[in-house]
C-alpha cells in the first residue's frame, strides 16, 4: 500500500513511512532522505542558474541588442524561454532597422531640399535641420549635433524668433524677413508653419527659409532701370518740346534761330532713337540669354566689317586704328550679328575716348587659358580693344556694365552715349558663354577683352 501511494507523495515522506513501519532502518532512511535532498538541490540550482542567465540576458538586451545568448544546461523550459527572447530580439532589431531606415529616409528627403529647413519642438528647440541649413549656418555635417539647441542660437534675428513664438502661441502660420551680413549679405524670407499634430519626435514647427537676395536685387534693378530710362528719355524730349514752343513763339520768324534749333532738335531726336534702339536690343538679348548660339563666326570678317562701319567716325576723330588678326584664327561659336554689335560698341567707345593720341589697337588671338569667369575648359579666342586715353579709375570698373552707369555723365551725353553699350556687350558675351574683362589705369588708357569659345571641329566641318 505504501509503494502504491509513493509516487503521489514526496520521496522523504515515503522513506520516513517505511522507517516507521520497520520495513527500512532509520539509518538507511536518513541517508536516503539526505541523498534525495541533495539531488533535489542540485536539480533546482541547475534550473535556477539557467533562469538566472536568461534574466541577466534579458537585462543586457535592454542595453545592447547585440548581446550574445547564454549557454544553458538541461532545462527544456529555460531553453524555450531563451528561444522566445531570441525571437523577440530579432523582431526588435528588425523594427529598429526599419525605424532607422525611416529616419534616414526622412533626413535624406530634407537634405535634398535646396532651401534651408528646420524642424522645431514646442519649446522652439531644434529637432532636425537639412543639409542646406547646416551649410548656410556652418553647423557641420551631422544634424544630430543640433538637437536640443534653441533656434535663437542659430538665427539671432528678433523678427524670426517673434514669428516662431507667434506660430507656437496662436497655432497659425507666420512669416518674417531677415538678413545675414556675412560672409556675403543675403536676405531670407522665413515661413514658419505649425503642425496640426505634434510628431512623435516632438516636431511642432516647420521653419523654411528662402533666399530672396536675387529677387530683391532684380526688383531694385527694375525700378532703377525704369527711373533711368524715363530720365534719359525725358531730358531730350523736354529739350525738343522747349525748342518747338520757342519756334512757335518768339523765334517764329527768326530764320537763323530756326536752323540752329532744328539742328539741336535733330540731335536730340537721334539720341532718343539710339536710346530706344539700345533698349529694344538689350531686351531681345536678355530674352534669349539662356539659349546659347550655335553658329560658326569668322571673327576676322566681323572685325573688318566693324572697322568699315566706323570709318567715318574714325576719320572725323583722326584716330589711328590698328587691326591685327592672325591668318589661322579659328572660327568662333556664336552669332555673327550679336558679336558684330559687341565689337561695334567696344571699338566705337575706344574711338570716342581714345584721347589726344588718337590711337586704338584691336587684336585677336588664341589663348590657352580661360579667365575664371568663363565656363568650360581648353583654349579659347581672345579679342582685345585698347585705347590710349585718360583711362578709368579702378573704383568705376566693376560698375561699367551696369545699365546707364557712366563715369562722366556730361561727357558721355555730349559724345552721344546712351549708357547701355557695355551692358549690351556683357549680356551678349554671357549668352555666348564667354567673358568680358576690363583693365585700366589712369593716364594709360583702357583695355576691353572679350573671350569667346572656339567652334568645335566636328561642327565647323
Amino acid at each position: 500500500m505504501a509503494w502504491a501511494i509513493g509516487p503521489c507523495l514526496p520521496a522523504w515522506v515515503v522513506l520516513m513511512g517505511l522507517a516507521l513501519t520497520g520495513r527500512l532502518s532509520w539509518t538507511a532512511a536518513v541517508v536516503a532522505c539526505a541523498l534525495v535532498f541533495v539531488l533535489m538541490a542540485v536539480l533546482v540550482f541547475t534550473r535556477l542558474a539557467d533562469f538566472d542567465r536568461i534574466i541577466r540576458y534579458a537585462e543586457d538586451l535592454l542595453v545592447n541588442p547585440e548581446t550574445p545568448p547564454p549557454s544553458l544546461y538541461t532545462s527544456a523550459t529555460a531553453q524555450r524561454l531563451l528561444s522566445g527572447l531570441m525571437a523577440l530580439r530579432k523582431l526588435w532589431n528588425e523594427r529598429r532597422d526599419d525605424a532607422d531606415a525611416l529616419a534616414q529616409s526622412r533626413q535624406d528627403i530634407l537634405d535634398s531640399l535646396p532651401d534651408p529647413f528646420f524642424l522645431l519642438d514646442k519649446r522652439r528647440r531644434i529637432v532636425s535641420a537639412n543639409a542646406a541649413a547646416r551649410t548656410l549656418f556652418d553647423l557641420g555635417r551631422n544634424a544630430t549635433g543640433l538637437m536640443g539647441r534653441d533656434l535663437a542660437g542659430v538665427i539671432r534675428d528678433p523678427k524670426v524668433l517673434e514669428a516662431a513664438d507667434f506660430a507656437l502661441a496662436q497655432n497659425r502660420k507666420a512669416e518674417a524677413q531677415f538678413t545675414l551680413p556675412a560672409p556675403v549679405e543675403h536676405t531670407f524670407g522665413a515661413l514658419i508653419v505649425p503642425l496640426a499634430i505634434t510628431a512623435r519626435d516632438g516636431t511642432t514647427l516647420i521653419v523654411a527659409l528662402h533666399d530672396q537676395t536675387e529677387r530683391l536685387k532684380m526688383d531694385r534693378m527694375r525700378a532703377d532701370f525704369v527711373a533711368n530710362a524715363s530720365h534719359e528719355l525725358r531730358t531730350p524730349l523736354a529739350s525738343v518740346l522747349g525748342f518747338i514752343e520757342t519756334l512757335q513763339g518768339p523765334a517764329k520768324d527768326d530764320a537763323d534761330a530756326r536752323m540752329q534749333f532744328l539742328d539741336i532738335m535733330l540731335k536730340q531726336a537721334n539720341r532718343m532713337t539710339r536710346l530706344i534702339d539700345d533698349l529694344l536690343s538689350l531686351s531681345r538679348i536678355e530674352l534669349h540669354e539662356h539659349t546659347r548660339p550655335t553658329g560658326a563666326v569668322d571673327l576676322e570678317l566681323v572685325l573688318r566689317n566693324t572697322v568699315e562701319l566706323l570709318d567715318r567716325q574714325i576719320k572725323e576723330r583722326r584716330t589711328n586704328l590698328s587691326l591685327v588678326v592672325p591668318t589661322n584664327l579659328p572660327t568662333a561659336l556664336g552669332d555673327a550679328n550679336e558679336l558684330g554689335q559687341v565689337f561695334y560698341n567696344l571699338v566705337s567707345n575706344a574711338v570716342k575716348y581714345g584721347g589726344a593720341q588718337g590711337r586704338v589697337d584691336v587684336t585677336a588671338e588664341i589663348t590657352a587659358s580661360r579667365p575664371p569667369s568663363m565656363p568650360g575648359r581648353g583654349p579659347c579666342l581672345k579679342i582685345s580693344v585698347r585705347d590710349y586715353g585718360e583711362g578709368i579709375a579702378r573704383e568705376h570698373i566693376p560698375r561699367l556694365t551696369e545699365r546707364f552707369y557712366r563715369v562722366d555723365n556730361a561727357r558721355s551725353r555730349e559724345l552721344g552715349g546712351t549708357g547701355l553699350g557695355l551692358a549690351i556687350v556683357k549680356h551678349i558675351t554671357n549668352r555666348h558663354r564667354g567673358a568680358l574683362i576690363i583693365d585700366s589705369d589712369m593716364g594709360k588708357g583702357a583695355t576691353f577683352t572679350v573671350y569667346l569659345p572656339i567652334m568645335p571641329e566636328a561642327k565647323a566641318a
